[in-house]
Order: C-alpha cells, then sequence, then structure tokens
C-alpha cells in the first residue's frame, strides 16, 4: 500500500500551529500539531537524491516495506509541491540525539545497553535491506528517556538498490571506505561490511576517545605509522577479542563481526578497577 500524497501547502493549511523545529542547510523540521515531523527537502538536496538514480518520491514508495522495523523512523506520507515530491511526515521520537546524549563513561556496563541497541537496530535494518553509511553522524540516532535507541534520516540511507546520498568522513577518507569490501563501485551501492565498521568506530570515540580512521596513517608529529597495537596500547586495551575484530575492520578479506557480548566483558573487567589509570580511556 503506497503512502497518502498530498500537496504541501494544503497539507499546511490544515495543520496550523504547527513549529518550525530546524531549519538545516538542507531541510526544515517541522513539528505539526498531532505530534508528527515534517522533514521538507529543498531543491539541491532532492536534486542530489535523484542523482543516485531514484529520487525521493521512489524511495518513499519503499517504506512500507520496512514497517516491521519498530526503531526506525518510517514515513507516514508524502508530500509535493509545484508536481514535485519534496517532502514527508514522519513519527515524532521526542528525544536526544546521539551526539548530545551522554552518559557515566566510566560506567561501561551502562553504555553497553545503548550500544548493544545500536547493533540490534543495524541487523535488523540489514535484514530489511537497509545500509546506514551516515550512521556516525550521530544526530540520525535518537535516544528515548526509556534508554531506547531509534535511527532516523530515511532519506540519506541506502535503501535495497537505491544508492546512499553520501557517507560519514568519519570512517576515514575514501580510499579506506571505497574499497571492495565496503563498496561495491559496479552497482554503487556499500555493503553492510560497513555497518559494523561504523558501530565499532562510534563505540571507540565514546568509550575510548580515539577515531580508530587514524590506524595505519601516518602521525604528521612523529612522522610514524599509528598502528593498531600502538593505540591498544595508548588505551590500556587487553581484550584480544575486541582487538581482533578491530583488526578485522582493516582486512579485505575478512568479515567484520559486531562487538557483542565482549562489550559487557569489558565492561566487567573495567568496572573492577577502583581508579581508572591516568586518562587511559582518553590518551589519544
Amino acid at each position: 500500500m503506497a503512502l497518502p500524497k498530498e500537496n504541501l501547502e494544503e497539507f499546511l493549511k490544515k495543520n496550523k500551529g504547527y513549529k518550525v523545529l530546524k531549519r538545516l542547510e538542507d531541510t526544515t523540521i517541522i513539528k505539526l500539531p498531532n505530534g508528527e515531523l515534517l522533514k521538507v527537502l529543498d531543491k539541491e538536496l532532492l536534486l542530489t537524491i535523484k542523482d543516485t538514480g531514484y529520487d525521493l518520491e521512489r524511495r518513499l514508495d519503499e517504506a512500507d516495506s520496512f514497517t516491521s522495523f519498530k526503531n526506525f523512523s518510517i514515513p507516514t506520507r508524502k508530500l509535493e509541491h509545484n508536481g514535485r515530491i519534496s517532502a514527508y511526515t514522519m513519527p515524532n521520537f521526542p528525544g536526544i540525539n546521539f551526539t548530545d546524549y551522554y552518559v557515566d563513561i566510566f560506567n561501561l556496563k551502562k553504555y553497553a545497553k545503548t550500544h548493544a541497541q545500536i547493533e540490534e537496530n543495524i541487523k535488523k535494518g540489514n535484514e530489511l535491506g537497509l545500509v546506514f553509511p551516515d550512521l556516525c553522524t550521530t544526530e540520525n540516532i535518537i535516544i528515548m528517556e526509556d534508554g531506547k535507541v531509534y535511527f532516523i534520516d530515511y532519506d540519506g540511507i541506502q535503501i535495497k538498490d537505491m544508492p546512499a546520498v553520501g557517507y560519514s568522513t568519519f570512517l576515514g577518507s575514501p580510499d579506506s571506505v571505497l574499497t571492495p569490501k565496503y563498496y561495491n563501485e559496479k552497482k554503487g551501492l556499500f555493503t553492510k561490511e560497513l555497518d559494523i565498521k561504523s558501530a565499532i568506530f562510534l563505540y571507540f570515540v565514546d568509550v575510548f576517545g580515539v577515531n580508530l580512521s587514524v590506524a595505519n596513517t601516518i602521525n604528521p608529529y612523529t612522522g610514524k605509522k599509528v598502528t593498531l597495537d600502538y593505540i591498544f596500547s595508548m588505551i590500556n586495551l587487553q581484550a584480544p577479542s575486541i582487538q581482533h575484530k578491530v583488526w578485522k575492520l582493516f582486512q579485505e578479506q575478512e568479515k567484520n563481526e559486531f562487538l557483542g557480548d565482549d562489550m559487557y566483558i569489558l565492561a566487567e573487567k573495567y568496572n573492577l578497577m577502583p581508579d581508572m589509570p591516568d586518562a587511559s580511556l582518553k590518551n589519544l
């Protein structure tokens, strides 16, 4: 069943009392009286989406495929302006975006519960044919008051055979992201392996204060390569299983693995330590 389609101007007239929440560089987010959100995309972003080979309307027509994904903001209607679909409505998850979400970072058990949900959301999305190349733009992750994790940003992700608009540069240079392991150049599609990389990169920057994209690059101050072993020693990471999973991220022939239960094992170890070594989690 296709999403209902309405005229944007007429829709706004019917929804008097709406409130503009954000005016971003390429979109405007409006809160409607019934609590839903309206996302209006500017011409440039609409053209960028169309350049992928599938315009916004074609993407929105796939929304019904993802209704079983309860922790994902699924569009509810499409709206046209001047004969072109340029906006859509979606449920409002009134939480805190992950960029502004802070937990007691020394309570790694608490953080693991949040990160485990991120991993589960990725797995569910992947099962349905979604890939989240921009996941490390953490405004696309919402944490609710009860701790539940939701993903948003439907128009920007990879939907089945519809390429994503882009990817998070947090993951590294194009040379390290647009490789056969992470990107099918012929199809113009990212692989599910990239989502696991994103999840682990998020974990390391939040827990250890380290962006793993520095691995195997040259430190401009020392002129030496930043190895994984050096990173592990700097953050006092003594967890062989997690080290191995990080190592896999940089190997073209190795399948990536989510952190899974290793997060809780690590939390037990660090929570038993009465005092953290001097900035051991934040050395880099």
